[in-house]
Order: C-alpha cells, then sequence, then structure tokens
C-alpha cells in the first residue's frame, strides 16, 4: 500500500539497483506502489500475510521468517507496514537477519497521520523511531518526512524541527500538523551508503523532478 512519495523516493534513490529485492507487505490492493515494476531487472519476492496479487509468499514476520528463512537480500522495502504490527520490534528484528552485509533497508512509515485499520492500527514513527527498530545498521541517509503531496520532501536530519514549522495554529487554539510519514534508507555498508546517498541529493536539489 502506501502513498506516492514511497515510489518517488525509491525511483531517484535506487535508479540503476540491480539484486535481490524483497517487499513486506506487498499486496496490491488497488493503490500498491508499483515496486516490482521498477525493479523488474531484479531478482523480486512479495511477502504479505494472505495472498493475493503481487504476493510470492505468505509470510507471518511476527511469528519468524517462515519460507525466507535462510536467504538474504540487497535491499528490503518495507513501507505502510510496521504501524499495523503489534510488535514491530519482532518485525524489523526478522528482516535484519535477511539483509545482505551491505543490503538495504527501505522503510517509509506514518508519524502525523489518521487512524487506518489494516486490520488495526497500533504506531506511529519517527525517524529516531525506525532507527532504534534497526539499530544494527550503522549508516543512514539523510532522514527525510514526505507530505501527501507528490515529490515534497523536508530533511529532518537538517532540521528536527520541521515538522513543528510546517503547523498551523487556528485562532481557537487548535495546532494542526500535515500528514508526515518517515522516509528512510540504512545499510550496514559505508560504501553503499555514499553511493546511494548521491542519488538523493541529486533527487533533493532537483526536488525529485
Amino acid at each position: 500500500m502506501g502513498d506516492v512519495n514511497q515510489f518517488i523516493y525509491a525511483k531517484h534513490v535506487f535508479k540503476g539497483f540491480r539484486g535481490r529485492v524483497l517487499e513486506v507487505g506487498s499486496k496490491d490492493y488497488g493503490n500498491t506502489q508499483p515496486f516490482r515494476e521498477f525493479f523488474r531487472e531484479s531478482e523480486y519476492c512479495g511477502v504479505d500475510l494472505e495472498s493475493g496479487k503481487n504476493v510470492d509468499l505468505v509470510v507471518d514476520l511476527e511469528k519468524g521468517p517462515g519460507g525466507l528463512e535462510g536467504q538474504k537480500f540487497d535491499l528490503i522495502i518495507i513501507c505502510s507496514v510496521l504501524e499495523h504490527s503489534r510488535q514491530p520490534w519482532v518485525i524489523a528484528k526478522n528482516l535484519s537477519g535477511l539483509l545482505s552485509d551491505d543490503g538495504v533497508l527501505f522503510s517509509a512509515h506514518p508519524w502525523v497521520w489518521r487512524y487506518h485499520k489494516y486490520p488495526d492500527d497500533y504506531f506511529r514513527f519517527s525517524p529516531r523511531g525506525i532507527q532504534s527498530l534497526f539499530d544494527g545498521l550503522d549508516y543512514w541517509l539523510p532522514l527525510l518526512y514526505s507530505t501527501y503531496r507528490a515529490g515534497e520532501f523536508f530533511s529532518f536530519t537538517d532540521d528536527e524541527g520541521i515538522d513543528n514549522k510546517l503547523a498551523l495554529l487556528q485562532k481557537d487554539g487548535r495546532k494542526y500538523l500535515p500528514y508526515l510519514q518517515t522516509v528512510m534508507s540504512g545499510t550496514k555498508s559505508k560504501a553503499r551508503a555514499e553511493a546511494l546517498e548521491s542519488n538523493l541529493k541529486n533527487a533533493m536539489q532537483n526536488a525529485f523532478s
């Protein structure tokens, strides 16, 4: 599932990427982002809690890696998934064991968002929250927020208070933050991080056009 900014980020940062790709929460409900099509030159596996379109393997990552046991992936995509888990730290641990030595984790999860069941809704994640779940990843690309507007990203790395600066304060005293999700990529490989960060900087300079 997820929104278009997840795909916009991926197609810029992972441009030219080749390797084994795992997408967590891949079932197509009609608004799923076309990650599989973008990574068509790579070996691709989509997993979800139930079978359906775009699902290669049914796996409950809260219970273990299941049929993924013993495999390694060069890119793991997990977008709009962890907020729906009762134990996201367990999923994070199981995914960390599936990442190759220079593999990359791409995470996009809500920070400010409405309550939305799938099948239920439990958590919201700051950039630091995601980093704490995947604490074995030493190198992170600049941490971003994205809004609901296509192509609109803000750097948390440059300004940790950027979300508050986007707030609207109304006359009745209510303060509103826009919908925001954390968008970030981490790896154990410094060389891999540096290469991807170059792609990200180019995308930011060109406003993800």
